[in-house]
């Protein structure tokens, strides 16, 4: 299959780096996202159990994600299945097939997904015969009934340890030769299982107590695409103490945990030595209550100082925000800022307990602006409990107050983002007795907002209504919408989750056809009295709790953060800090600084390299990633550049078009010292098949760059048949560039036409053809339907290779 014809074809290609190959007889997993490869890349807990799952002897965890719109047609079409990533596998060949369901809106691209693998939607019609075991874990479990017709079993809470216990249950089952039902039994009575078979039960979550020792991968499979968080992240803690009342993640990942700083050091560490990254990013849903953050982000800064990586934070709670630590991210880069303070006003922000002050909000971008920052992002909710129209209005007000900060201490306009998001009652939460605003009232508040904004210089940007209202009834559903999910996705919705292919025309016409009112389960509120469709997942929070905090948020009554005092949730945060990060400071070894003897000594070296087979796939930019990212893993000693965004000096030749292959390829790179042939060897064993190093040599330092001398282009393109060549008729082509009819023979310093081979060479001119028009005017074909590879490139007429 030529990718070429498909959009992003490095979405299903596959020998990245780390990626892992076996050989043998195993238990296979699929570890299915439904979404596209670079927000499933992006997404950790995919990377920890890719990791721990291929840990296993008798496992074989491959990765299978779903395919953009283009591709899905053709493979309908031709009937070509879902197939995994690493060995090309039939997702219904596997043993297991594990969905990822971190998003409501994702239920449609599961089915999606099932049918392109050839797997029965329904689990009824998987009891007979041989298909893969359907489950599903991830936070939107935490409510499985709205797909509870569609998958086998459910995994509540944190894997780590319930995905071990469930491989092995699996793999007795498949020795005892014994009947479907036998296998769900088993796998129900796994602590953390809701089965759909064996009935409603309690289900506790699972999670883990010790997060120092849990297993994290350190050397994860290093994306050529570029995917939506393209970096590598540490998770420095797990839980969060804030008990805001609208998040769902701070109650269902309870309780609060912590890996020690020397530990998070050394994974970090490991993490770019294996990946090459230029960005770290310390992942916490709260990371200003991490111990000993300012010393961490200091010592990370240190160590990789020569290595161009810069380390990043996610959004910090405005109360948080210090000088110290803001001196402490920067003195690497200035990566972007977050603050979320969710509502304008302090009232409301009391009630949905986000405890920070007006103040705190103007303080912590007082000292954003002053250490340099020049862009910032600011996150808001509509619709939240007991809203009133001057809170709305706020908004925007609160926004045009932090530019007025901005002009104060930088004397300038900077970048403010606001985006403005309605608010969806969750399960498990305080507020999942409260359904969602009116559809109309939440269009309208989104309305006037985004008029608010119109002629100010700030940055808007409201979420769909629509999306949002489905979100909130999906989030609390029932049984009765997993028929409406497979009417909808009959449909033709396929990837809700995108903007530009979700049509809620299709959720209408599947509410006529089943009867469902998506909007009455959106807006309905629930009495605190009666039980819950979900009450039946016990997530360790009492939930009398709840019914606590959803008191207090009706009397405007903020509780304290877990660990400033104990509010009886039902878990036991204090109890579980390991006295090495509650007590002890961090152990942080700096690295010396090695190359300072080699500072005189930099030297410029040209690389000559082949691009072939599947990576003619990789854009400019991605094959410009790999390298950078290949030459930081073989520890070559490269310049480092100065100013705001440092990074290896290197600067790469004329870029090569998407399919096309290459046998010498070019990039210029500062280094220091010398470099041997070790080195080579080292980079090339990194770098994967059809992407090596030939050669190299060191040239001069006032040695023009590659792209200013750089002038004819020398192609072999191989045909399906004999072709003959008509030096007249091409004499008179023509080839329309920058609105002008040029003739082709201006581009061509040379054509040779040797049976089913054509040897071109293209000369630069003032219009710069691209050889895609070249070839479609001199044969007749697309680029994509022609075999092309670029064999040389030269200087001016006469001169010899870079």
């Amino acid at each position: 299959m030529n990718l070429v014809y498909f959009e992003k074809p490095t979405r299903y290609i596959n020998h990245e780096i780390n990626a892992v190959y076996k050989k043998g007889e195993f238990i296979r997993f699929a570890l299915c996202f439904p979404d596209v490869y670079e927000i499933g890349m992006s997404h950790l807990g995919l990377k920890i159990l890719y990791y721990i799952l291929n840990s296993i002897p008798y496992v074989y965890a491959e990765r299978v994600f779903s395919p953009w719109i283009d591709m899905s047609e053709h493979m309908k079409k031709h009937k070509i299945p879902l197939l995994s990533l690493e060995t090309k596998t039939p997702l219904n060949e596997f043993d297991i097939a594990g969905f990822s369901l971190q998003y409501e809106l994702s239920y449609t691209a599961v089915l999606n997904m099932l049918e392109l693998g050839g797997i029965p939607l329904k689990w009824q019609d998987r009891m007979i015969g041989k298909h893969p075991l359907v489950i599903a874990g991830g936070p939107s479990t935490v409510n499985p009934l709205p797909v509870s017709d569609f998958i086998d079993a459910f995994f509540i809470g944190e894997a780590e340890e319930a995905v071990k216990e469930l491989v092995e249950t699996y793999k007795e089952w498949k020795k005892s030769n014994s009947s479907k039902e036998s296998l769900l039994r088993a796998i129900s009575e796994i602590e953390g299982f809701y089965v759909p078979y064996a009935g409603k039960k309690t289900v506790k979550r699972r999670f883990i107590n010790d997060l120092e020792n849990a297993p994290f991968p350190q050397a994860p499979v290093v994306p050529y695409a570029k995917i939506v968080h393209d970096r590598v992240s540490v998770e420095v803690s797990r839980g969060c103490p804030s008990g805001c009342r609208f998040c769902q993640a701070g109650f269902i990942y309870r309780p609060l945990r912590f890996r020690s700083p020397g530990k998070v050091f050394e994974i970090a560490k490991n993490l770019i030595k294996n990946t090459g990254y230029e960005e770290l990013s310390l992942l916490s849903f709260s990371i200003g209550h991490y111990p000993y953050l300012v010393e961490l982000v200091k010592a990370l800064n240190q160590y990789f100082a020569e290595k161009a990586v810069a380390v990043s934070l996610p959004s910090i709670r405005a109360d948080r925000v210090t000088k110290q630590l803001l001196q402490a991210i920067k003195s690497a880069r200035k990566t972007g800022f977050t603050i979320a303070p969710e509502a304008a006003t302090e009232r409301l922000r009391n009630v949905i307990n986000k405890n920070i002050s007006d103040e705190d909000i103007e303080r912590a971008c007082s000292v954003l602006f002053e250490e340099g920052w020049q862009s910032i992002k600011l996150y808001f909710m509509i619709g939240l409990p007991t809203e009133t129209a001057e809170d709305i209005e706020e908004i925007a007000n609160f926004s045009r107050k932090i530019i007025k900060i901005a002009k104060k201490y930088t004397k300038k306009f900077v970048e403010i983002n606001v985006t403005v998001s309605p608010f969806v009652p969750k399960p498990h939460t305080p507020f999942q007795w409260l359904g969602q605003i009116n559809f109309n009232e939440m269009v309208e508040k989104l309305n006037f907002l985004r008029e608010a904004f119109k002629k100010s210089k700030i940055h808007y940007k409201g979420h769909n209504p629509e999306m949002s209202l489905l979100e909130a009834a999906l989030s609390r559903g029932d049984e009765k919408l997993s028929e409406l999910l497979l009417r909808v996705w009959l449909n033709g919705e396929t990837l809700s989750a995108w903007s530009d292919l979700f049509e809620f025309n299709r959720w209408f016409k599947a509410m006529d056809e089943t009867g469902i009112d998506l909007f009455n389960y959106a807006n309905r509120q629930l009495s605190l009295d009666e039980p819950l469709p979900w009450d039946f997942i016990d997530t360790g929070v009492k939930k009398d709790f709840l019914k606590t905090e959803f008191k207090k948020a009706m009397n405007r009554e903020c509780s304290k953060e877990c660990t400033d005092k104990c509010e009886a949730c039902g878990l036991r945060c204090q109890s579980i800090i390991p006295n090495h990060i509650k007590d002890a400071k961090p152990q942080l070894v700096m690295i010396k600084n090695e190359l300072n003897d080699l500072r005189s000594q930099e030297a410029r070296i040209r690389f000559c390299h082949k691009k072939t087979g599947v990576m003619k796939y990789l854009s400019q930019l991605e094959l410009n990633n790999l390298i950078t990212r290949a030459l930081r893993m073989a520890d070559i000693p490269f310049v480092v550049s100065k100013g705001f965004h440092p990074k290896p000096e290197i600067s790469f030749g004329p870029s090569l078009p998407v399919g096309i292959e290459s046998e010498r390829e070019y990039f210029d790179l500062k280094i220091y010292g010398e470099l041997n042939h070790q080195d080579i060897e080292r980079l090339n064993h990194i770098l994967p098949e059809g992407l090596k190093i030939i050669e190299t040599k060191k040239i001069p330092h006032e040695s023009p760059s590659l792209n200013s001398f750089i002038q004819r282009y020398k192609y072999i393109v191989e045909l399906e048949e004999e072709f003959m060549l008509d030096n007249n008729a091409i004499s008179l082509m023509t080839i329309k560039r920058d609105e002008k009819m040029l003739y082709l023979k201006d581009f061509l310093e040379e054509i040779q036409i040797n049976g089913n081979q054509a040897c071109i060479i293209v000369k630069d001119s003032v219009h710069k053809a691209r050889i895609s028009k070249i070839v479609e005017v001199i044969f007749g074909k697309k680029l994509h339907d022609l075999k092309i590879k670029r064999v040389a490139m030269y200087a001016q007429q006469g001169e010899v290779e870079p």
